[in-house]
């Protein structure tokens, strides 16, 4: 096991992704990438092990098989660079220079008032800007503050409200359909924490629910049924939600 540097959850060092917050665990993922690497290499000295088949197809079909094997090496490692810069962009950065740490140090700190007053004022609004802001646009990460999980909250929570229109679609796409079923699951298991619960509760009570159980067409009793599959308090595991409801995405109205 490891801890994910962004959220900082316990995970499986040889997986990808957190399965928490989505951030790219380096070393899974190096391990995976050398995986198919190696699953390839294999496959070409299974090739080379089979003289008969060889000599058949000529010189030119092993030229053909060699081109495409390397063409394939390079498709995979641009993807997976591509997928890492993707991912890394919008994240806060890992390692820090001593002049990095301080100003990270002193953002923290800023940052932290700010959500503090906005959680007293209870405005998601003003928490959920200090949060993004500070995850995806200055990629500071804020774990460790007061209000953290709170903040977080507000962030899922303005999120779903931004994508609860594409349930009106005539034809939703599957990621959307995962989108928006992970945000009503995280406020339906209340993985805001006891921290967001005077902001969040009267929400999930209020606004989620209506939504699982009237356009999701969840039933209290399907939510209940799926709680020890995706719930790892004080997480709800993304990857499982999928998962578990994929079949069910047809249904939503």
């Amino acid at each position: 096991m490891t801890v994910c540097s962004n959220c900082g959850a316990q995970i499986d060092k040889d997986i990808d992704k957190c399965p928490y917050c989505g951030y790219i665990n380096k070393e899974g993922a190096e391990k995976k990438f050398r995986s198919k690497l190696n699953k390839i290499k294999d496959n070409i000295e299974d090739t080379k092990k089979e003289p008969g088949r060889a000599l058949v197809k000529g010189v030119f079909s092993g030229v053909r098989i060699i081109l495409t094997v390397l063409g394939i090496l390079v498709i995979l490692a641009i993807l997976f660079g591509l997928e890492l810069a993707r991912e890394m962009k919008n994240h806060p950065k890992e390692f820090l220079s001593a002049e990095e740490q301080a100003y990270a140090s002193a953002y923290k700190a800023k940052a932290a008032e700010e959500l503090a007053k906005a959680y007293d004022d209870k405005d998601i609004e003003s928490m959920a800007r200090i949060f993004d802001k500070a995850y995806s646009v200055d990629r500071v990460n804020l774990w460790g503050v007061d209000h953290y999980e709170t903040g977080r909250a507000a962030s899922y929570y303005m999120k779903l409200k931004q994508c609860l229109p594409n349930l009106d679609k005539t034809k939703m796409k599957k990621t959307e359909a995962e989108q928006i079923t992970y945000y009503c699951f995280y406020f339906y298991y209340g993985a805001y924490g006891e921290d967001g619960a005077q902001i969040f509760d009267p929400i999930r009570d209020e606004e989620i629910i209506p939504i699982i159980t009237g356009r999701l067409g969840f039933t209290v009793e399907d939510m209940e049924g799926f709680r020890d599959k995706v719930f790892d308090p004080p997480y709800v595991n993304r990857s499982r939600v999928y998962k578990v409801t994929k079949k069910y995405f047809k249904n939503y109205m």
